[in-house]
């Protein structure tokens, strides 16, 4: 076995969220601890808004044919990264649009209401395909993409909103110039970035300098460690395919976003308020990085501050403005992750009928 080949193992052979020899919270602790602030936070903000009776009863008025269309928008984007799952997956072998729907129902539904998302849901879904017949970069590939173009069209689109949102006078120039610039350099990172990310020589780099802050481990040298990086990056390149394929995954990764904006957007006018729909966004995109909080699955609380907050400022009552963000969150949410459990039930017992039937087969 060459360096380079034991480099490749090494990294195979760490799941994404392992760690080794460091004490961590016990399992118990990480599952408690993020709920019990998330109610509390929850609790918070639904006593500011008045108390549990006056949310309730702003829940009662929506109207029904609204909290439908967010439910449907809602699957929607779940149909959408399935769909992307499914391109980037079948150029490594076969995968169905069920399997592609359940994994990403695993990735964008389970996967979100973990205390380490999205790590939990990609190791799985991971894991899932390997049993599928792809090797265990193939597989960590497939997934880390769908991720990574999920990822950067929420950070364009979020980029481009605000600039709109800005240009359009609903925030003033005086003070929001530098969350402006931050707009602009997260946009040209974004460019740049998909630029280098298409040269070999960029893995080649990225992996001879990740080898050499190993330092705990023998590092491999150099040579190698760039070996391992091109041959990480043909790989990378077969799955994702061609320009036109690319393009395909980021306008669909693009869709995606859009249609959970417009969950929010369809409960909000379920709610009784009309908001621009420029501003739903920006609501959804202080939602999304909300929830990026550690231990709170999902953001649990502080997504239900940081949305009605957000609506308020604009002219939403608060009361609907927190029963539409509660139905919104039930709708994309709660609904895909109890969807992904289910999913995942139908993945492994899938898979057991393929075992048995192949091995019935062979003999």
């Amino acid at each position: 076995m060459t360096s380079s080949d034991s480099l490749d193992s090494r990294v195979d052979d760490t799941l994404p969220g392992e760690t080794s020899g460091r004490k961590t919270l016990h399992p118990v602790a990480k599952f408690a601890i993020g709920p019990v602030i998330g109610v509390a936070a929850v609790w918070l903000v639904i006593s500011t808004a008045g108390g549990l009776g006056d949310a309730m009863a702003a829940m009662g008025r929506m109207r029904g044919g609204f909290v439908a269309l967010a439910f449907g928008f809602a699957a929607l984007r779940m149909f959408l990264f399935g769909l992307q799952l499914l391109w980037l997956g079948r150029r490594t072998g076969h995968t169905g649009l069920l399997t592609a729907s359940g994994l990403a129902l695993v990735i964008f539904g389970l996967g979100a209401i973990t205390p380490a998302a999205p790590a939990e849901g990609l190791a799985i879904a991971s894991h899932e395909l390997g049993r599928r017949g792809r090797t265990k970069r193939q597989a960590r590939v497939t997934v880390g993409f769908s991720e990574w173009f999920a990822q950067r069209t929420f950070y364009a689109i979020a980029a481009l909103d605000l600039i709109v949102v800005v240009a359009l006078g609903h925030l003033s120039v005086a003070d929001s110039w530098p969350f402006i610039i931050v707009a602009a350099v997260v946009l040209l990172a974004i460019i740049g970035s998909a630029v280098a990310a298409r040269r070999s020589s960029t893995a080649e780099w990225v992996a001879g300098a990740l080898g050499a802050i190993r330092l705990r481990k023998p590092q491999a040298p150099v040579e190698d460690r760039r070996d391992a990086g091109a041959i990480w990056h043909t790989q990378a390149m077969v799955v994702v395919g061609p320009p036109r394929n690319r393009a395909r995954l980021a306008i669909v990764s693009a869709a995606a976003v859009i249609a959970d904006a417009a969950t929010l957007w369809a409960t909000c006018h379920a709610a009784g308020f009309h908001i621009h729909p420029e501003l739903v966004l920006l609501a959804r995109t202080v939602g999304t990085i909300a929830s990026w909080i550690p231990l709170l699955p999902s953001g649990l609380g502080v997504v239900e501050i940081a949305i009605p907050t957000i609506l308020h400022r604009f002219g939403a009552p608060l009361d609907d403005a927190l029963a539409a963000t509660l139905v919104y969150r039930a709708a994309g949410t709660l609904l895909p992750a109890a969807a992904g459990g289910l999913a995942l039930v139908a993945l492994r017992a899938h898979r057991q009928q393929d075992s048995v039937a192949e091995n019935e087969a062979a003999e």
